[in-house]
This record gives C-alpha cells, structure tokens and sequence, in this order.
C-alpha cells in the first residue's frame, strides 16, 4: 500500500511539473565561446527588459521572460510563437558567475559570462640562451 502511494505521488508531482512547463515556450538559444567569456543569445520576441527575470543560483543559469499581450486585432493566422519563456542551462566550472553581463535588443536577449583567470589561456615565455 505505501509503494502505491508513493508511486502515485510521484506520479502526480511529475503531472505538476508537465503542466508547469507546458505554461512557458523554451526560446531558441545560440551558445558561443571565446577565450575570454560565454555567451548566449535568446530569442524572445514580445519580451522587454523589464520581464526578463535572469538568476545564477550555483552551477545554473535561469532566464524566464514575461511577453506582453498583443496591441490590436484577432489572428487570424500565425506562424510565429509569442508567450511566456523559461530556459535553463548548466554553466561549466570554468566561468565566474560574479562577472555577468546582459543586454536585451529587439526581442534578443544576449548574456555574457566571463571565465575565470585560471580558465584563459596564456602566453609563457620560454628561457634560454638561443
């Protein structure tokens, strides 16, 4: 009895967690890299600044965007997705999560996360008579 009542709690705890991202679109990302930082861009169209929500907690990376209504009329067709996002990403050990900076343009969210001293590279000079 008590392993069909955990079962089911987990069942519906994972039914929760459905519902709760069926409400957010995951906006399309473009991840780069550079010796000196990471950076990612989001694509959000609808989404201004101040609805974006971006939190380092630990090791993660989460953004959540808040989309505002349509202005005018009833669609009639549509191709395009405007909604609510959230995203999630694992950031490796080596970028320092004190140093982040992010910009948002024309519905275009771009983060950068420099990378730690340790992580650049850099040049050593070689000693020696010839």
């Amino acid at each position: 009895m008590a392993t069909e009542q955990q079962l089911t709690e987990r069942s519906n705890s994972e039914m929760d967690q459905v519902r709760e991202e069926a409400r957010y679109y995951r906006p399309a990302v473009d991840v780069s890299e550079t010796t000196e930082e990471l950076i990612l861009r989001y694509d959000m169209p609808g989404v201004h600044r101040g609805n974006v929500d971006i939190v380092v907690e630990k090791n993660t990376l989460g953004v959540t965007g808040k989309a505002d209504a349509e202005e005018s009329g009833t669609p009639t067709y549509r191709e395009t997705r405007v909604g609510d996002y959230r995203r999630e990403f694992t950031l490796p050990e080596d970028v320092d999560t004190e140093h982040v900076e992010a910009k948002m343009d024309a519905g275009v969210l771009t983060i950068k996360i420099s990378k730690r001293a340790q992580a650049k590279p850099r040049r050593i000079k070689i000693s020696g008579t010839s």
